[in-house]
């Protein structure tokens, strides 16, 4: 026997190659998995981007007719009786274009009646005037309901 040197029997220099082999298939499923997470994940993305760009749409419209009934634009003609105000399709339609960062949105404006005012406000002197507004940005619809504190209706 020669000192330095070791024998080796050849099954141990083939199970060195095997392990090698099955790691490198370990590995390459692992990397096309991961792969096909991430396309299915970009996909999803792309995908909730208009609908967030129409969502974003619909609220700032929203918040647009909100401030335009805050502002008196939409006069109510009969106080008793419910009626639609104003609509993307009137041609009255006070101030600038209904639009938000260039882009126009379809909307309704309700009137549903008056109503008792909130507690703390004199039910004899005021009365609480309610709105509905339904905007719709693309394909995505956003709804509110609101009102305003005035006079007594007569």
């Amino acid at each position: 026997m020669t000192w330095g040197t070791t024998s080796k029997s050849r099954t141990q220099q083939g199970s060195v190659t095997i392990i090698a082999l099955m790691m490198l298939v370990v590995l390459t499923l692992l990397g096309v998995s991961v792969t096909r997470i991430s396309t299915t994940d970009i996909q999803i993305a792309a995908n909730e981007i208009p609908y967030k760009q129409n969502f974003y749409l619909a609220e700032g419209g929203l918040h647009r007719e909100a401030a335009e009934l805050g502002r008196g634009n939409y006069p109510v003609i009969e106080v008793n009786t419910p009626s639609q105000l104003a609509s993307q399709t009137n041609s009255d339609l006070p101030g600038p274009p209904h639009e938000v960062n260039g882009r126009s949105y379809d909307f309704t404006v309700d009137y549903l009646g008056n109503f008792q005012p909130p507690a703390g406000y004199s039910a004899i002197h005021f009365s609480r005037y309610d709105y509905f507004v339904d905007v719709k940005g693309g394909n995505v619809r956003v709804a509110g309901r609101y009102y305003r504190i005035g006079p007594k209706a007569e």
